[in-house]
């Protein structure tokens, strides 16, 4: 199956349920969303982390999608971390559904890295904010990370089907990340949010602004 032969929102959500990727996101949810629960109470920091990570998330995506998924072939995060190579086979055929949703290992694995990275900035900002409630801030933060590589998983999905949104935003994605397979791939690097690609430059006012790449498909 390909994900170009999904046409219906229920085909793109039985196909996105039976991937594993979206197996491994259900239990790191799962499990993020025990552990809040048991931390128990709400305090300001919770509020903060929720905040701060809302206006993170677009710049992170932005990031990850130019520096690691868009990384040179000679470069070091290639040679040793390849973690451009599926990408670059995804840009090569854009509808193959082996390369548009993560792998489940690389999911958990991805998951883990979340894990340390959500705590290297929670912690000290509950510390600055409250001075208290490290696990519960770390927590929070991790269920909001985790929820958002689910949302990115899925409107990935979405966007690379032949099922045509309803919503403007959902429009608006589809249209923008269909122009960075199929016009430039150097722009519209956001997936889920454009914040990224408005706040370093990467969001044009108008497809005709940006040239015709030629290496939008097989990636230079």
């Amino acid at each position: 199956m390909r994900a170009d032969d999904l046409v219906t929102k229920r085909e793109v959500l039985t196909a996105f349920s039976a991937a594993g990727s979206a197996r491994v996101m259900f239990a790191l949810v799962t499990a993020a969303t025990a552990g809040r629960i048991v931390a128990g109470g709400w305090s300001l920091v919770d509020t903060v982390v929720i905040a701060v990570s809302v206006g993170l998330v677009g710049i992170v995506e932005w990031c990850i999608h130019l520096f690691l998924l868009h990384a040179p072939v000679g470069s070091l995060r290639m040679r040793v971390l390849k973690t451009g190579v599926g990408h670059r086979q995804h840009h090569l055929d854009p509808s193959e559904l082996s390369y548009v949703l993560l792998g489940p290992i690389d999911t958990a694995v991805f998951g883990v890295m979340i894990a340390g990275g959500t705590a290297a900035w929670t912690m000290p900002l509950a510390l600055v904010v409250g001075g208290e409630g490290l696990m519960a801030a770390w927590l929070t933060g991790l269920l909001f990370a985790y929820l958002s590589l689910a949302h990115y998983e899925w409107t990935h999905l979405l966007v690379h089907t032949r099922y045509r949104p309803r919503t403007r935003f959902y429009r608006r994605l589809a249209r923008n990340h269909r122009l960075h397979h199929y016009r430039n791939e150097r722009y519209w690097l956001g997936v889920t949010s454009n914040v990224g690609d408005r706040v370093f430059g990467s969001y044009p006012r108008s497809r005709s602004d940006v040239p015709l790449s030629a290496t939008a498909r097989n990636l230079a």
